[in-house]
């Protein structure tokens, strides 16, 4: 395939960053004198801009450098977008032709070229139950019923990565919900809406909005974040997106995102093993702020006092501003998860993708504390964070109850707060 080009579009301008190339497994990858101009640094960790040209020697036809990784969905989006490509001829797609596939649909603020994917004609009204009976459908290998609802899929859910079905929408200014194609009505707010997988309890989006509330209230920064009711009277949450800047009467703006797990080029499924004292170092390499150094060490707790093991590290992202300073972003699919299971016993517990004190599960408060080293943080901050967290869990019949929650999934997800070992 020919040479492509990654393009910034964010809120200091637009300008060519750099020019792709592929070879076997190998990715080559050199910035533009227009974007070493600019002085922006966008993937500080692995290709920082005083290294101008870079050779990446994948693992695999699929393995790509983390700045261009990232803007490839995993899991729902990948798949959607596969099928999307199959149906206009384009079987077993390389990863650049993936990437210009997206063009301008894709999470952050780099997008690509030349733009070879289909893009939705106008705007459509979302109807989410239509497009939860598609999702159904398409993780079951079954062919559409709905050609209309399969085609929105297509171009407002590629681009979204995760387990669970999900699409980029907006709300307009009249709060109308309209699938996000990259190009919305003036003064839209972008959102992203989840679905639910085959076997997944009607009550998941209900639990992930409560466990958001909860971490909330344990001092975590979360995304904004609301239910939405479907004239079947089932309920999706949507998240609103942090990686975009509404504009009134115009575009959104655009917000460079990186995970850590493509500033580490370290991927989950891929097993490579993190730890949370390596997302904290990352954190402080990156963004050096104690402020989001202490904010990543309260997520770390909830997460464990909460039994969420869905911590991997593309659950952790960073927003890189026009100033040339990056922050962490807020925190996002917070939710009752028992992790994955090691592949040699798939019948044990699950455990977190990243280990405390090297540990997966059995966590300790102790455990938790020796968090505080790396953090540099007091022992007792530590101490005060998992207190919080630990009050924050108990308050969980309460609100789940409120957002309509079973009461006998409330009754069962009880016993297993708060998850902190003796």
């Amino acid at each position: 395939m020919s040479p492509i080009d990654v393009i910034y579009e964010g809120e200091s301008g637009r300008w060519v960053v750099a020019r792709v190339a592929r070879r076997g497994t190998q990715t080559f990858t050199e910035y533009t004198d227009e974007h070493i101009a600019t002085g922006a640094d966008l993937s500080p960790v692995r290709h920082p801009l005083h290294d101008r040209g870079r050779r990446f020697d994948g693992a695999d036809s699929d393995h790509l450098p983390g700045m261009l990784a990232d803007a490839i969905p995993d899991s729902w989006g990948l798949s959607v977008l596969r099928r999307d490509m199959g149906q206009h001829g384009i079987e077993g797609p390389d990863p650049l032709q993936m990437l210009t596939w997206l063009g301008r649909r894709t999470m952050g603020a780099l997008t690509f070229r030349p733009v070879e994917g289909p893009e939705l004609s106008d705007v459509t009204f979302v109807d989410l139950d239509r497009i939860q009976s598609e999702a159904l459908n398409h993780l079951a290998g079954q062919d559409t019923s709905d050609p209309a609802a399969a085609a929105l899929a297509n171009v407002a859910g590629a681009s979204a990565g995760g387990a669970r079905p999900k699409i980029a929408a907006a709300f307009t200014t009249d709060g109308e919900l309209v699938p996000d194609s990259g190009d919305l009505p003036p003064g839209a707010v972008p959102w992203l809406v989840k679905f639910h997988s085959p076997g997944d309890s009607e009550f998941l989006s209900t639990i992930e909005a409560t466990y958001l509330q909860m971490a909330s209230r344990a001092g975590v920064t979360v995304c904004d974040h609301q239910l939405i009711d479907a004239p079947s009277g089932a309920r999706y949450l949507a998240v609103r997106r942090f990686d975009r800047i509404a504009v009134p009467d115009g575009q959104p703006r655009r917000i460079h995102m990186a995970t850590a797990a493509g500033l580490l080029e370290a991927y989950p499924e891929r097993g490579q093993h993190l730890s949370y004292v390596d997302i904290i170092r990352l954190t402080r390499q990156v963004t050096g702020d104690s402020r989001d150094i202490t904010e990543l060490v309260r997520r770390a707790v909830f997460n464990v006092v909460a039994h969420n093991r869905d911590d991997h590290a593309r659950n952790t992202s960073y927003l890189w501003t026009p100033t040339g300073e990056w922050r962490l972003a807020p925190a996002y699919d917070l939710t009752l998860s028992m992790g994955p299971r090691p592949v040699f016993n798939a019948a044990s517990v699950g455990e977190h993708y990243l280990d405390v004190a090297g540990k997966g599960t059995d966590i300790t408060r102790k455990d938790l504390h020796r968090l505080h080293r790396a953090a540099g943080l007091k022992e007792a901050e530590v101490s005060d964070m998992i207190d919080a967290a630990l009050a924050a869990t108990e308050q969980w019949p309460e609100l789940a109850i409120a957002n309509g929650v079973d009461a006998e999934i409330v009754s069962r997800t009880e016993l297993l707060l708060p998850a902190l070992e003796a």
